[in-house]
C-alpha cells in the first residue's frame, strides 16, 4: 500500500513538471471600446483589451470572460473562446464582442456628462481568464480611467 502511494506522488509530481512554478496571472486593462451594433435591446461593441504578460514564457489565451462597469454602473459583459498567443514580457490587445443592455445604456445616459466624458471615464473590469499554462481559470480586476484627458494616478502602490 505504501508503495502505491508513493507511485501515486510521483505520477502526479511527474503530470505537473510542465506547468511553471512561478507563473503569474496576466494583466487585463480597457484599451478601446467601439459601438458595432446599435439595436432595440442590446447593443454590440469591440472592445479592445491589453493583455499583458509579465512571465518569461509564451503565454496562450485561451478564454476570457468579464464584466464591465463603467461611472459605477453595468456597462457590457462577454465570453471569448479565440485562442491568441502573448510573447513573454509583452502584450497584445484583443478584440472582443461585448454586450449590452439598453437597461444599462439608459442608465449610461442619464449619469454620464459632457466634463465627465472630457476628464475620462472611470471604469472596473472583473473577469477570468484561462491560458495554455494553467489548468484553471485565473481571476482579475482592475480600475482604470478610459479616455480623456486624464492621467494616471501618481504615488506608490503598497
Amino acid at each position: 500500500m505504501r508503495r502505491m502511494w508513493l507511485l501515486l506522488v510521483l505520477f502526479s509530481l511527474a503530470a505537473c513538471s510542465g506547468l511553471p512554478l512561478n507563473m503569474l496571472a496576466p494583466r487585463v486593462s480597457v484599451a478601446t471600446v467601439d459601438l458595432r451594433q446599435f439595436g432595440v435591446l442590446e447593443q454590440h461593441f469591440d472592445v479592445g483589451l491589453r493583455v499583458a504578460n509579465p512571465n518569461d514564457f509564451d503565454l496562450t489565451i485561451e478564454a476570457l470572460e468579464f464584466d464591465l462597469e463603467v461611472n459605477g454602473r453595468a456597462f457590457a459583459k462577454s465570453l471569448s473562446r479565440a485562442a491568441t498567443k502573448i510573447p513573454a514580457a509583452s502584450s497584445a490587445v484583443l478584440q472582443i464582442d461585448a454586450i449590452m443592455q439598453s437597461k444599462n445604456l439608459i442608465e449610461q445616459l442619464r449619469t454620464l456628462t459632457p466634463d465627465t466624458l472630457k476628464q475620462g471615464v472611470p471604469y472596473r473590469i472583473r473577469g477570468r481568464i484561462k491560458t495554455d499554462q494553467s489548468s484553471r481559470w485565473l481571476p482579475f480586476d482592475r480600475s482604470g480611467i478610459y479616455g480623456g484627458d486624464a492621467k494616471p494616478p501618481t504615488g506608490r502602490t503598497i
